[in-house]
């Protein structure tokens, strides 16, 4: 069995995700008027939610995504600065899958770090 740094694992996650990833993903933030302040294009594994995959208090529909920090390190998220490390917390953001226009709110967020390094991101879109 391999371990991997948190590079490698970010390389293992890139490499699956270009090859069996759903499709892409437009991920933005907004500011409190609702004007978008950032927009980044992510590869993403895209999984419908089942009703018992749902913690306490999300309503079971919507979808489960994997993404991975590469791109939003790329973009300086959430607002262009090179310098940022990727937010842990990106509850309210909106995601418009496969370049749907219609945008649905991320309602969870959990990610996943090697040595303090986020090397994916988990997270639940509903709306």
């Amino acid at each position: 069995m391999t371990v991997l740094d948190a590079a490698g694992a970010i390389a293992q996650l890139d490499r699956f995700l270009a090859a069996r990833g759903s499709g892409d993903i437009v991920l933005t933030r907004e500011d409190d008027d609702g004007n978008v302040i950032a927009t980044v294009t992510c590869r993403a594994r895209v999984d419908r939610t089942k009703a018992d995959d749902a913690p306490a208090g999300i309503k079971p529909s919507g979808f489960n995504l994997i993404i991975s920090p590469t791109p939003l390190l790329a973009a300086g998220w959430p607002d262009g600065d090179p310098a940022n490390i990727v937010p842990i917390e990106n509850a309210g953001d909106k995601v418009a899958l496969d370049g749907d226009g219609r945008r649905q709110t991320v309602v969870w967020c959990d990610p996943k770090m090697i040595a303090g390094r986020v090397v994916r991101i988990d997270m639940r879109i509903s709306g």
